[in-house]
């Protein structure tokens, strides 16, 4: 636990083509969204006032691939975990390679909380129910802060394998954080068709301020649809174009070129921005904030500026161009 401020802050680290996400909640409850790089994580956790070994209130891995699970073992090394939420454990693909089955295996010799998730599950990190000042019933707290997280189910599952179109990333957990009027979704590994059954439940139908793109922004994880159905105002990529799987790919560049906007709207990748902090207060208000920090640096929290529409580092008409001569 963290020292609370009253304020929603969250952390999406520049870990280069991979994935951590970093949220401290209005109580000082801390949740980590995947783990890239845990030397990165421990210092930013340290440097915000964590000492080490207290809890990580929940720890998610979105499913069982190296660039979103790696850094956990270390974590596990760091500090105590008091829950971890994993993807399906069943299939053959959920329990993905040596390492993430001993990772899981470690969560239970340390006495973490383990869930296995598939379908819909809601947490409320700092308590659901409205502080009483007298003997009336107790009730939900509609402001209070609450984690939402979709895994693929059975069925979905069972209809892509079907279809011969199932792979590891069909396992990933998505995640909506709220607080108040303020919604972010991050969307994992997430493919098109993990959006679709959501979509068909209506569990994915109300708009959101930041939206965390899937797959680290492919044309397979983030769609015009989505973005306009969503309608985010900022959008992240955790990506490094130029390594890995050179994504976001030609499709997705395109997607949004066209969706940012220098006036209202933004998109950016995280090897642009370095790691960028979201501060979310109650009254709605936010600032976003960039360290521009490499992948292998550690974050100075004392050098960072803002990061608005007008000032987004990505160039999206550059890399676009770099896709199509790629294409040549």
């Amino acid at each position: 636990m963290i020292i609370p401020d009253g304020n929603l802050h969250i952390y999406m680290l520049n870990v280069g083509q991979g994935d951590t996400t970093v949220i401290i909640t209005p109580k000082g409850n801390v949740i980590i969204a995947d783990v890239m790089r845990p030397s990165k994580v421990t210092q930013l956790l340290l440097d915000l006032g964590m000492k080490n070994r207290k809890a990580i209130s929940k720890l998610i891995i979105t499913h069982p691939h190296s660039d979103h699970f790696s850094g956990a073992n270390r974590l596990i090394n760091d500090f105590e975990i008091r829950q971890a939420t994993v993807a399906p454990f069943w299939h053959t693909f959920g329990m993905g390679p040596p390492t993430y089955q001993r990772l899981v295996g470690r969560f239970f010799d340390e006495g973490t909380n383990v869930t296995f998730l598939s379908g819909y599950s809601r947490w409320y990190p700092d308590g659901a129910m409205k502080e009483s000042t007298n003997d009336s019933h107790s009730e939900v707290d509609p402001d209070a802060t609450f984690l939402e997280m979709l895994g693929p189910t059975n069925g979905l599952i069972r209809m892509l394998e079907d279809a011969n179109v199932f792979n590891t990333n069909h396992l990933s957990i998505m995640l909506r954080l709220r607080w108040k009027n303020f919604s972010m979704i991050i969307g994992g590994d997430a493919q098109m068709e993990n959006w679709a059954f959501f979509d068909q439940e209506r569990m994915l139908e109300d708009k959101c301020q930041v939206l965390r793109t899937s797959h680290h922004g492919s044309s397979n994880g983030t769609q015009w649809e989505r973005l306009d159905r969503l309608n985010p105002s900022q959008v992240i990529v955790s990506s490094d174009p130029g390594r890995g799987h050179r994504l976001p790919d030609l499709t997705s560049s395109a997607v949004f070129m066209r969706y940012d906007n220098n006036n209202t709207r933004m998109v950016v990748t995280t090897v642009d921005s370095g790691t960028i902090h979201l501060e979310v207060r109650p009254n709605g208000t936010r600032t976003t904030r960039c360290f521009h920090d490499s992948p292998n640096e550690t974050i100075n929290l004392s050098s960072s500026s803002p990061m608005t529409a007008q000032n987004n580092p990505t160039d999206w008409g550059a890399l676009l161009n770099q896709r199509i001569h790629e294409m040549g």
